[in-house]
């Protein structure tokens, strides 16, 4: 007969705070009993102990090739959050909108009152003549050439104000709103009359993923402004980045698993990944031990979305098989993928690279204190 132990002693022997304990019960790797008093929770000592035997067993990851070490105030990345500026991210996911933590970002002060964006109306027509002319299809392609064309026409100003311009140009680029702030506005590009909770999910997805520190593509962006660039130019060097498959498409990679999920089973669809040897997709994270302290807000708030399918059960499906078989963290990538794949959105909307533009004016603005051109490979000869 198994033994069973309270959250204080389950949280020690993993060796992780009660509340990582109970982002493993609702992530379906850690099973949770009320005892009979009806308020205790009690776990299996056994499954305690596979879980922690199973961690250490995990092998560690290859550190990356090149380590560049960078001094920043922006974004400290922990275990256990996220924080911006020290704010905690998921909380200013909860309690404030993506205008004012970017300028947060921006200015290392939370501003008390609500920032207005305003459109520039005539550089935004020639924005859309612009992605019309060239009507890839590509989201990314239509933020590319809305930054190239604000280059072309007010290329002096700031990284914050520059970034201030495109994201009030950018939902009604891509067909939203002009009226509203941009969360309210991207989604009615993609949803006629959102709900409310759409909206929300939508404006935390950005406060969630507008910064996370050194991150490839802002890397980019820091090396284009160490040459002195223009921000709008740096902005597309990231976005340019953005276009790889190992840092900005992951959430695409994740709504195929949840349609592979519907057509054969959560079980199989993640099996099938282990057969092939592939990586699965909205799962790992290099930097965080215990999970992404992302994943948790968002898809708590994705599953609020009021829809009429029952497509939040196959997405809880998926979750709970890579859990029980493979015992892997889901991350952020994945309550994203899961956010475009329950309210059938299109699986390659820009909300990941919406949301960085405010990262990377913060990184461009931080860099222009650095000595210009300081970013310099060393080649050795084979």
């Amino acid at each position: 007969m198994s033994t069973s132990i309270g959250a204080s002693d389950a949280a020690r022997l993993l060796g992780v705070s009660k509340s990582t304990l109970y982002a493993y019960v609702s992530r379906g790797i850690v099973t949770r009993r009320t005892a009979v008093d009806g308020r205790t929770s009690l776990y299996n000592r056994d499954e305690i102990d596979h879980l922690r035997q199973r961690s250490r067993q995990r092998p560690v990851m290859e550190r990356p090739t090149i380590d560049v070490q960078i001094t920043s105030s922006i974004t400290e990345l922990h275990d256990d959050g996220v924080r911006y500026r020290g704010h905690d991210v998921a909380e200013l996911a909860t309690t404030t909108s993506f205008e004012r933590t970017a300028e947060l970002l921006w200015t290392n002060r939370l501003p008390e009152d609500e920032p207005r964006w305003p459109v520039d109306r005539e550089l935004l027509a020639i924005c859309k003549r612009a992605v019309g002319a060239v009507d890839s299809g590509d989201p990314l392609t239509a933020l590319a050439l809305t930054a190239t064309v604000l280059a072309a026409h007010s290329p002096t100003l700031d990284a914050p104000a520059a970034a201030r311009h495109m994201l009030a140009i950018v939902p009604a680029v891509l067909g939203g709103s002009l009226r509203g702030d941009v969360a309210s506005r991207l989604s009615s590009s993609w949803i006629k009359n959102p709900s409310p909770e759409f909206v929300a999910a939508v404006a935390q997805t950005l406060v969630l993923l507008a910064d996370h520190e050194l991150a490839t593509s802002t890397l980019a962006v820091r090396v284009a402004c160490s040459v002195r660039t223009d921000p709008y130019s740096a902005f597309v060097v990231g976005l340019s980045v953005m276009r790889g498959a190992l840092h900005g498409a992951a959430s695409r990679d994740v709504a195929t698993l949840f349609d592979e999920a519907a057509e054969v089973g959560a079980s199989a669809a993640v099996n099938g990944y282990v057969r092939r040897r592939d990586r699965l997709p909205g799962f790992g994270h290099s930097v965080y031990r215990n999970g992404d302290p992302r994943f948790v807000p968002l898809l708590e708030c994705v599953s609020r979305i009021p829809v009429t399918n029952d497509r939040i059960d196959i997405v809880h499906d998926v979750l709970g098989a890579a859990g029980r078989q493979l015992g892997l963290y889901p991350n952020v990538d994945f309550a994203l993928g899961a956010l475009t794949f329950v309210t059938e959105i299109p699986p390659d909307v820009p909300l990941f690279a919406i949301a960085r533009i405010a990262g990377w004016a913060a990184h461009y603005a931080e860099e222009l204190d650095e000595r210009p051109v300081r970013f310099r490979g060393l080649a050795r000869a084979r």
